[in-house]
């Protein structure tokens, strides 16, 4: 499916979304050199960062390589499959038209990080920045670089039935085996699970399944996504984080220069 310079346009507009004058560590642009991690399969402690990005191309069916010539929009959190969308309900799938015809038209709806709000959940797992991951008996604490965003796994207990809404939400994990389960709900519906604006309710529920792979070198999350009001049947996805020991999280100033703010219509500036 060809584009015209005005789709182009709004494409690359759409992946430049975020709201900082901070960009993406130059660790990202290459790829990860291969450093075995040797310890336990359940120490996955460190520094990590995204290995991939999942793309698709003007029509938001056909994945492209990261590296394709072509305008494309990048970060998606969809299923792992060719020319496969999340079921969509028809409330969810009004939310994503909204966001597609933005993008088309090159006015983009507002992307919640273009105001320095936390990223959200899952989103914030895919962002090209690195995680490191303290490990505690009671709280597994993931620090991002990206908006210096905070998450929080609070161990062996259960998930709460009624959390206050919040941006991030409220995880809880444990162990089966070598594989960490994070289970997390309250996350609020102003949030998108990707650049593309991929929709959820506050009804979502994330689980996450975190386990290191090849000798250590890489943690995989599997992740399902559980959401009653925007799909109509729960929908996975996958993402590859490296092992990187060698690089370290660094400043991260969204506020300063905001390059996209948003207009009083709620579509972002900029583009």
């Amino acid at each position: 499916m060809g584009m015209g310079s005005k789709t182009a346009a709004a494409l690359v507009t759409a992946v430049l979304g975020a709201a900082s004058v901070a960009l993406p560590q130059a660790q990202a642009q290459t790829p990860a050199p291969r450093i075995v991690n040797k310890s336990a399969p359940r120490d996955i402690s460190g520094v990590w960062f995204i290995t991939q990005e999942i793309r698709m191309n003007a029509d938001l069916a056909i994945r492209t390589p990261a590296n394709s010539k072509n305008p494309s929009i990048g970060q998606v959190m969809w299923p792992q499959k060719p020319h496969q969308e999340p079921p969509f309900t028809a409330w969810g799938r009004e939310r994503w038209d909204l966001h597609y015809k933005g993008m088309i038209n090159n006015a983009p709806v507002a992307d919640p990080s273009t105001s320095c709000v936390p990223h959200g959940v899952p989103r914030i797992m895919i962002a090209p920045y690195p995680v490191q991951i303290v490990l505690g008996p009671k709280v597994i604490t993931m620090l991002f670089e990206v908006n210096h965003n905070i998450r929080l796994v609070h161990m062996n207990q259960p998930l709460p039935k009624h959390p206050k809404i919040t941006m991030m939400g409220y995880s809880v994990g444990h162990w089966d085996g070598d594989t960490l389960v994070v289970e997390t709900n309250g996350l609020d519906d102003s949030a998108i699970l990707d650049e593309a604006g991929t929709p959820h309710s506050t009804q979502l529920k994330v689980t996450e399944r975190l386990r290191k792979i090849d000798e250590g070198s890489l943690l995989e999350d599997t992740l399902t996504f559980d959401d009653p009001i925007a799909y109509t049947k729960p929908w996975s996805s996958r993402e590859v984080m490296a092992w990187r020991p060698d690089i370290t999280l660094t400043e991260y100033s969204c506020e300063e220069n905001n390059r996209n703010p948003v207009t009083a219509d709620g579509r972002t500036a900029g583009h």
